[in-house]
């Protein structure tokens, strides 16, 4: 099996999806945006395209229209790629992390757990991984040695360590 067959095989149950115009169309998106997602990261992780949409169909379990997608599979560009988890640990050496939401300090960098209140007296919970993320105030890396068990990016509060 090759990366054209596994895009072939994903296109047809795309085009399976809804009958007609629709279902064309759907398979025609998904294609262009796995050839367009397939050669970013191939070219920044160094990985083969057919190592990545095996990963990536490895960990699937639902629909490809909905996997393949921006939200879970975001341009590269601005998302730090570290070789292994302890050169993320090097460069993220303090366990604070700011939240989007609050300004306040959680020291888990998914969910808020800084104790900041609202004006209505409610703690903050944000989470990084909800609808709207960071609110575009966030830290995306991935980690190249353990991309092909786990094919994603990810979305956490600031680190402190890294605020400029």
């Amino acid at each position: 099996m090759n990366t054209q067959t596994i895009i072939n095989q994903l296109k047809e149950k795309a085009r399976g999806s809804w009958e007609g115009e629709v279902g064309e169309d759907r398979a025609v998106k998904l294609e262009s945006f796995l050839n367009k997602m397939l050669t970013e990261y191939s070219e920044k992780l160094g990985y083969s395209k057919y190592e990545i949409i095996s990963a990536t169909e490895k960990t699937r379990n639902y629909s490809a229209i909905n996997y393949y997608q921006e939200a879970n599979f975001p341009s590269l560009e601005g998302v730090d790629v570290y070789e292994t988890l302890e050169d993320l640990k090097a460069a993220i050496k303090t366990v604070a992390f700011k939240c989007p939401a609050c300004n306040g300090i959680s020291t888990n960098p998914y969910e808020c757990n800084s104790g900041v209140k609202s004006k209505e007296g409610e703690v903050c919970d944000w989470k990084s991984y909800g609808l709207f993320r960071t609110l575009g105030e966030g830290y995306r890396f991935t980690i190249k040695e353990s991309f092909l068990e786990k094919p994603r990016i990810d979305e956490i509060f600031m680190p402190i360590d890294l605020i400029k």
